[in-house]
C-alpha cells in the first residue's frame, strides 16, 4: 500500500472527481479508478461513493482522511529535512490564507522567501476562517494565516493588528459619522459573510449585542463590497480588503476600536519541518517591516 496511491487518493478527495485528479497528475481517468479500487481492496472496504455529481468519501474514507494527510504530510516533511541536510534546499509548503492576505501579503513574502530559497514550491489555498481551521487540523496546510482563534490545537503567531471598519454606500447616513456605533447596525439592511462557527464579523455582532437585518451573504469579500457599493447594505471590512480602497464606498472605524489579530496558526502536535520554522520567521520580519514601513509613511505625511 504505497504512498503513491494515497497521494492519489487526496487528490480526488479535493478535486471531488477522478477526471480532475487525472488531469491534475497526468493520468488517464482509467488509471486513476484503477488505482482507486487496488486501493479499497487493500483496505478492504469502498472509499468512494460515486455520483452524477463527481465522488465522495465513504464513512470509512472521512476515517481515515485525517491519518492519511498526516501520512503524506510526514513523508512529505521527510523528504524536505533530507533535502536541507544534503544542501538541496526542496520541497513544498502548503499555505491556508484569506484572500484579503492571499492578494495583498503573500505575493511579497514568497517572492523575498525565494531569494533566498528558490527550491521551495508552493501550494496556496484560500478559505475562510472555519476551513483554515479544519484544514490545519487535517494536515492539509502546513500553516495558515488566520485571526486568532482560542483553540488548544494550534499555535498562533501574532502578525498583525488588523483593525475592523464599517462600510456603507457613499450618501449614506451612517458615513456622516466619524466613527460609527456599533449598536446603529441594529435591524439595518446588512451583507454579510456566510455563517460559520469561527467567522470574524457574526463573532463581533454577536459579542455586541446587535442583530442587523441580513439580506445578503456572500462567501466572497470582494463580492460585500461590491454589494455595498451598489447600496443594498451596510457591512463590517477588515482593514486589509480596503488596501488600497478601490471601491466606491465610505469605510470609518467604530466608535469602540474592533481589531482582528491576524497570526500564523500551526498545529501544536506535529513537529514543524525546517521549511516551515524557515518561513515562519521570514514572515515574522517580512510583517514587522511592512508595520514599521506602514508607521514611517504616516509619519512623513
Amino acid at each position: 500500500m504505497g504512498l503513491r496511491k494515497w497521494n492519489v487518493f487526496l487528490s480526488v478527495v479535493d478535486s471531488g472527481s477522478y477526471t480532475k485528479a487525472g488531469e491534475e497528475l497526468g493520468y488517464t481517468q482509467a488509471g486513476i479508478t484503477q488505482m482507486m479500487k487496488s486501493l479499497e481492496k487493500e483496505v478492504g472496504f469502498p472509499l468512494f461513493h460515486k455520483g452524477h455529481q463527481g465522488v465522495s468519501l465513504t464513512r470509512e474514507g472521512s476515517a481515515l482522511l485525517p491519518s492519511i494527510r498526516y501520512l503524506v504530510a510526514a513523508y512529505e516533511s521527510l523528504n524536505q529535512e533530507i533535502s536541507f541536510l544534503t544542501g538541496v534546499r526542496k520541497g513544498t509548503l502548503k499555505i491556508g490564507t484569506y484572500t484579503s492576505c492571499s492578494i495583498h501579503w503573500i505575493p511579497g513574502i514568497i517572492r523575498t522567501f525565494k531569494d533566498e530559497y528558490p527550491g521551495i514550491h508552493f501550494d496556496i489555498s484560500e478559505g475562510n476562517e472555519a476551513e483554515l481551521s479544519k484544514w490545519i487540523r487535517d494536515h492539509k496546510v502546513d500553516i495558515a494565516f488566520t485571526s486568532y482563534q482560542n483553540s488548544s490545537s494550534y499555535h498562533f503567531i501574532h502578525l498583525y493588528d488588523d483593525p475592523m471598519l464599517a462600510v456603507m454606500p457613499k450618501g449614506h447616513p451612517l458615513a456622516a459619522y466619524d466613527e460609527v456605533p456599533i449598536e446603529l447596525f441594529e435591524s439595518s439592511a446588512f451583507v454579510v459573510s456566510d455563517y460559520t462557527y469561527l467567522n470574524d464579523v457574526h463573532r463581533i455582532l454577536k459579542n455586541a449585542g446587535v442583530t442587523p437585518d441580513i439580506k445578503y451573504t456572500s462567501h466572497n469579500d470582494y463580492s460585500i463590497l461590491s454589494m455595498v457599493e451598489a447600496g443594498l447594505g451596510v457591512s463590517v471590512i477588515h482593514e486589509l480588503m480596503l488596501t488600497p480602497n478601490r471601491y466606491h464606498v465610505v469605510a470609518k472605524p467604530f466608535d469602540v476600536p474592533i481589531i482582528r489579530d491576524i497570526a500564523i496558526a500551526v498545529k501544536k502536535d506535529a513537529a514543524q519541518s525546517t521549511i516551515t520554522q524557515l518561513f515562519v520567521d521570514h514572515t515574522k520580519n517580512w510583517a514587522r517591516q511592512q508595520f514599521l514601513s506602514s508607521i514611517q509613511g504616516g509619519a512623513s505625511d
